[in-house]
């Protein structure tokens, strides 16, 4: 359901709300400033954001997000009829964590209102706003942690974004399930699986993803599988069969036989060599 002004939000003691805005062709938005801090994710069309203090306004298309600081006086103008994904969180939820605080000051770099380039159209970001979404919805057990979790994660991979992505549309979008896979190697990831992440055929996304990252799909899972294990070998807190598990091996033949190709020798002797030790099974 389109508005025609700007939504109200109730936001519990030192919590987290998410909330949907979609803007009808007669939205007009006045001057105002919320108690509260909060992200405005642009899922579809065009705004211009203009906070008092600013000099100019920020626009934001399809893809991008705000960080709003609280106490902002600010308006929003529709440059093409906008649909918004806003996750808004007390200052309390900020002083609750000090490392949640400064990850805050980081995406905000201390000014009232920053635009940042959000999850780019990437399946996972807005994955972590419709988790938020369904637990605000739900009445799971956990609720109230699963939200500020929900909140944490969208702060965290907003923060992992780099700023000079790709302006082309498609590279974006290859862009973003290469992010994607950096953050989750260990999930069972195949070439089908990233190349309908980017919306797009085999062999279209293999030849974007090496061009982007001048490895096939599979190297690139690959090297970051066996790179992981072979930290969690190194720090010697986790056995082989440990080890393969958490990066996402379930055939530990299969296992062995990758990590001798990269690394020329077996887990166990390849370990054992650096360190000197004998290495859990």
């Amino acid at each position: 359901m389109s508005v025609s002004k700007p939504i109200a939000v109730t936001l519990p003691a030192r919590g987290v709300a998410f909330a949907e805005s979609v803007h009808g062709p007669r939205f007009r938005m006045t001057e105002r400033a919320d108690p509260f801090h909060k992200l405005i994710y642009v899922l579809q069309g065009k705004i211009a954001f203009t906070a008092t203090s600013a000099a100019k306004p920020l626009h934001a298309a399809a893809g991008t997000t705000l960080c709003v600081r609280a106490g902002v006086a600010h308006r929003i103008a529709d440059a093409a009829p906008p649909t918004l994904l806003l996750l808004c969180f007390a200052p309390e939820f900020l002083a609750d964590d000090p490392a949640r605080a400064r990850l805050w000051a980081a995406l905000t770099g201390g000014q009232d209102a920053v635009r940042r380039p959000g999850g780019q159209g990437s399946p996972r970001f807005e994955g972590l706003w419709r988790a938020g979404i369904a637990e605000q919805a739900g009445s799971q057990p956990g609720r109230e942690v699963a939200l500020r979790a929900a909140a944490d994660n969208i702060l965290v991979a907003l923060a992992r974004v780099p700023p000079d992505t790709p302006a082309d549309p498609t590279n974006l979008r290859v862009a973003a399930v290469a992010r994607e896979l950096a953050e989750t190697f260990y999930d069972p990831w195949s070439l089908e699986r990233a190349a309908a992440r980017a919306g797009m055929s085999r062999r279209h996304f293999s030849k974007l993803f090496r061009e982007l990252t001048g490895r096939t799909f599979l190297e690139q899972l690959t090297e970051l599988r066996l790179t992981h294990a072979a930290t969690l070998l190194r720090d010697n807190r986790h056995s082989i069969i440990g080890a393969a598990f958490s990066s996402g091996y379930g055939d530990l033949s299969h296992f062995y036989r990758l990590f001798r190709a990269r690394f020329g020798q077996p887990p166990r002797a390849w370990l054992e060599k650096r360190r000197g030790m004998v290495l859990r099974p």
